[in-house]
C-alpha cells in the first residue's frame, strides 16, 4: 500500500529500509517519505518501529542493526 502519496513511497519499501538497518531518519531521508506534506509522518514512524521489533526507532551506535557503525 502506498504510505507516502507525494513520493509514491509504499509501505513495503519502508519495512525493506528499516530491516536493513536504517533508523527512522535514515529511512525518511533515503525515502522521502514524510518530508513533504507531513501527512505520512506519524505513519512513517510506526512502520519503522515496528519493523525494528523491540529496538528503538534510531538504534544505538555499535548496535548490529547499525552495521556497528
Amino acid at each position: 500500500m502506498i504510505v507516502c502519496s507525494c513520493h509514491a513511497i509504499s509501505d513495503r519499501a519502508l519495512r525493506e529500509a528499516a530491516a536493513a538497518g536504517l533508523s527512522h531518519h535514515e529511512v525518511v531521508a533515503v525515502t522521502g517519505a514524510g518530508t513533504d506534506c507531513g501527512c505520512c509522518s506519524e505513519t512513517v514512524a510506526e512502520i519503522v518501529a515496528e519493523s525494528h521489533g523491540p529496538c528503538r526507532a534510531d538504534p544505538c551506535l555499535g548496535c548490529p542493526r547499525r552495521g556497528g557503525a
